[in-house]
């Protein structure tokens, strides 16, 4: 019997556990130091399992070959089952066996809100959960968003990056780029979100993307693909992309590139989300929601739900990242947002299913007070950051007031480890937040640390009142349709 992970499987071990993540079904598992010895016998090179269990027989010497065999045949079928690796008789069935993202499947996947692992083997119950606790005291960077360019082709009306900088923008040079993607893999990192500007105006994106996949790292894109060439599709393919994400920002050409301020923009985004549907790239759309589209989003996620695609809303909006606050005249008013809430629990069921399941903290059966306050906030810090095509490195997209170093200075490791603010960010709990520890709307609010820095002038511990009167509309609005929902199978 022979066995590899799926091509669509990354695995990463320390010392205290094994992980394994797979971005066609968004499931992942974290295994225990024990289960991460068994982890670390799978790899992209198929191997047999008799050679398998002769490296466990040397780690376990004491434990008799067959019981060793049965107990990995056993992990292994299991996460064959869950389609992290294949295994077959022959090599040709090993590879006939792996799966490739496809639109011609009912429901295709393209994200998760879903952490919890469904096998009874040596695993956490929630990958979130464990993760929280884990890089507390021991940060592991695992996630890095690579603005690649400053350049952008578009002026969007709410974007939080200042046009100054769009105008005057640079790419960082490919040596450079890979130079820091060495670096992030050697530090055990596994995913990289490629993002600008506009990710597409570099002109070693897709060499960047192939050195990606030489690292066996997991590759996001974020783009607006008006600049997407027909000839740079296969090899988006080729390099088997975790996910493009694009703004589509109304099904009303005029709205949409009113609100992107270039004129054609709608045309273009719309035709290349089609090509990448049909060559089989997964894509996402991003709609923020603001005055200019505020009656569309129901008509953007018809489209995507017949292409078959996600879309997801932010109806929120964040302030510029210099700390400028009047993209924010175009942000909806709650009386606006509670009607757009509305549209959505209509229309966007995987919202209306994600928000429903949600309960206010007073009725948290197993909401343990003492550990939420240990929590971090966020995993800024703690397993992801951002750097800009300046090299500048911040905690996250959109933080760029908040500088924890540059990587033509310092070494990102440096960075990551030495770097005083990111120190003190890793010092932020709940307990910072001690008005949000006993709020019953704590699970419906949208709170950042780096929205409120933007729009706080600075302060990152500002809590501003729209978003606590968002958080209670969304609370009470869950409620009212969970009502009408239970009363419409009652009469049923």
């Amino acid at each position: 019997m022979l066995i590899r992970q799926s091509k669509n499987s990354y695995i990463r071990c320390t010392e205290r556990y094994g992980y394994i993540t797979n971005q066609l079904t968004r499931q992942d598992r974290v295994y225990n130091d024990s289960g991460a010895i068994f982890l670390k016998q799978i790899s992209r090179k198929v191997t047999s399992i008799e050679e398998i269990v002769g490296n466990l027989a040397t780690i376990y010497p004491d434990v008799d070959q067959k019981d060793l065999q049965q107990d990995f045949l056993d992990f292994a079928q299991d996460l064959e089952a869950a389609k992290f690796i294949v295994m077959g008789n022959t090599l040709e069935e090993v590879e006939q066996k792996d799966t490739s993202f496809t639109y011609s499947v009912e429901v295709p996947f393209t994200a998760t809100d879903d952490f919890s692992q469904p096998t009874k083997d040596r695993v956490k119950e929630n990958t979130q959960e464990f993760f929280l606790e884990e890089v507390q005291g021991r940060p592991l960077i695992s996630s890095l968003q690579f603005e690649l360019s400053s350049r952008c082709n578009e002026r969007c009306i709410h974007c939080y990056i200042p046009n100054g900088k769009k105008n005057t923008g640079f790419d960082m040079p490919l040596a450079k780029v890979k130079g820091i993607l060495d670096e992030f893999a050697e530090m055990g990192g596994i995913h990289v979100t490629l993002s600008g500007g506009e990710a597409f105006l570099h002109k070693d994106l897709l060499e960047i993307c192939k050195y990606c996949r030489e690292k066996d790292l997991k590759i996001s894109i974020l783009s607006n693909l008006i600049s997407l060439k027909d000839e740079q599709i296969p090899v988006l393919k080729e390099v088997n992309l975790s996910l493009i994400q694009t703004s589509l920002y109304s099904m009303n050409p005029e709205i949409h590139d009113k609100i992107t301020t270039v004129k054609g923009s709608f045309e273009k985004t719309k035709a290349a989300i089609e090509k990448l549907v049909a060559a089989d790239i997964p894509v996402q759309i991003s709609c923020p929601l603001m005055k200019a589209n505020k009656d569309g989003y129901a008509d953007v996620l018809k489209y995507a739900q017949k292409l078959k695609i996600k879309a997801q809303t932010d109806y929120i909006m964040m302030a510029q990242a210099n700390l400028d606050t009047s993209n924010l005249a175009n942000r909806l008013s709650l009386e606006e947002t509670e009607k757009v809430l509305r549209d959505i629990f209509e229309y966007d069921l995987e919202y209306q299913a994600i928000t429903l399941n949600l309960k206010p903290k007073d009725e948290e059966r197993k909401f343990n007070k003492e550990r939420f306050l240990k929590e971090p906030v966020c995993g800024v810090g703690y397993d992801n950051c951002c750097i800009t095509a300046n090299g500048d490195v911040y905690p996250c997209a959109g933080w760029q007031e908040y500088v924890l170093g540059n990587v033509y200075k310092q070494s990102l490791k440096e960075i990551w480890e030495n770097s005083e603010r990111v120190k003190y960010l890793r010092k932020i709990t709940n307990a910072s937040f001690p008005k949000c520890a006993d709020c019953e709307a704590f699970n419906y609010c949208n709170r950042c640390l780096v929205r409120s820095f933007n729009e706080s002038n600075g302060n990152m511990f500002a809590l501003p009142k729209h978003f606590c009167d968002v958080a209670f509309l969304n609370m009470r609005l869950a409620k009212e349709y969970e009502e009408k929902i239970m009363k419409t199978m009652y009469q049923s």
